[in-house]
């Protein structure tokens, strides 16, 4: 049914846009169809994405770049929206094993469901306990308890539009490069130094990078290794 209903949209809309006279009219209509298209353009490439064999290639590399490149992406979508994304990367590079695709897709996911919450979304990233962590938050309503334990499921979703896949195969892609992701407890206390003091409301997920300290790009030896 998550195509059939974009599907019977469409027809709907199209057909009402056919039959009406009115120009104002006819171009809302249409405005409709294009939003029910693009609906179901997402169902279909989340359903493509769940299904595609993962076959990351790990390597070590400067997180900043993919973050960035996903960041500008979503700031463009987000400000069409009348949304704002704030993006706060180090200044010295952020080295960690992953690939650098799958960390522009999987970040670029997690901010796109956070401009779907939200009116402001924030992307942060540093050096933690031997690991590259990123921060994806934002200042919508936040994760309903009925859902936190099942929010990484296939087809778990509280959204009217839309399967369900986005943070399951968010989960997938990381995994499969020895990441992890955590939606963050708004409730926990958190430490005195944590980069990110959270506030009433939102959401906030965290993905944890295996990472290096070796910032001039070099592959450590396994002395220098992380655990």
């Amino acid at each position: 049914h998550e195509i059939r209903n974009p599907l019977g949209g469409l027809e709907l809309f199209a057909t009402a846009a056919l039959e009406s006279e009115e120009p104002a009219e006819r171009a809302r209509l249409l405005t409709r169809v294009r939003s029910e298209v693009e609906a179901l353009n997402q169902i279909i490439n989340d359903f493509l994405a769940f299904a595609r064999p993962m076959n990351p290639h790990v390597q070590l590399h400067d997180l900043r770049q993919p973050l960035g490149e996903a960041a500008d992406l979503a700031a463009l979508q987000a400000s069409g929206n009348g949304r704002v994304l704030t993006l706060e990367l180090p200044d010295e590079p952020l080295m960690a094993r992953a690939d650098p695709d799958h960390v522009k897709r999987a970040v670029l996911n997690l901010l796109r469901n956070a401009a779907q919450a939200g009116s402001h979304v924030w992307l942060k990233a540093w050096w933690w306990n031997g690991e590259a962590v990123v921060s994806v938050r934002d200042d919508g309503p936040g994760v309903s308890e009925a859902l936190r334990d099942r929010i990484f499921d296939a087809f778990v979703t509280d959204k009217e539009k839309g399967a369900g896949l986005g943070l399951a195969i968010v989960k997938r892609v990381l995994d499969s490069n020895g990441a992890r992701v955590v939606l963050m407890d708004p409730f926990a206390a958190r430490e005195p130094d944590d980069p990110v003091p959270f506030g009433d409301g939102g959401a906030e997920f965290r993905v944890y990078f295996q990472g290096s300290e070796d910032i001039f790009g070099g592959v450590p030896d396994d002395s220098q290794k992380s655990a």
